[in-house]
């Protein structure tokens, strides 16, 4: 191989490995922080629909915890209310836009994206806003369920969860 042939091809190399240190896998979400998608962990859906204590099917993220909805926000169009203070109390469950979400028992035609007004990328379920609750401590609990009378549980069809 001649020399002026190797720099280019140690760059054409580069550039592929960098390629494909970008590809994207599942995402999860940590409390209070974005999906972000991990480097290993191919099996697991970011957002699943499990039968979760007594209020059937509800929508869980990749880490188990229950995800909710506000009945001060709007679904069409797609509308956050939740800012500032609240945000800290229910942390919207915000995404990277590229990301390629791996559902499981949720229809891909259900979930969507709006901007929240910090720039931020947020999920959403048939138009409406999704978020955690802070005062979940582990995954399946459901302590957020009914607080204020305006946060829900959300199902996969983005109803409000209700006791069976």
């Amino acid at each position: 191989m001649s020399r002026n042939r190797a720099p280019a091809l140690i760059a054409a190399v580069a550039a592929l490995l960098a390629l494909g240190a970008c590809s994207a896998g599942p995402v999860t979400n940590a409390p209070g922080a974005g999906l972000e998608a991990p480097p290993a962990a191919a099996a697991q859906p970011a957002l699943t629909a499990k039968d979760v204590g007594d209020l059937g099917k509800v929508v869980v993220d990749a880490e188990g915890y229950t995800l909710y909805r506000f009945d001060d926000d709007k679904a069409n169009p797609p509308t956050t209310t939740c800012v500032d203070d609240c945000a800290k109390k229910w942390p919207p469950v915000v995404v990277d836009r590229t990301a390629k979400l791996r559902v499981d028992g949720v229809e891909d035609s259900a979930v969507g994206l709006l901007e929240r007004p910090d720039g931020t990328t947020q999920l959403t379920i048939k138009g409406w806003a999704v978020y955690r609750y802070s005062g979940d401590k582990q995954a399946g609990a459901t302590d957020g369920q009914g607080v204020g009378g305006t946060w829900y549980a959300i199902t996969p069809e983005g109803k409000k969860a209700t006791p069976v």
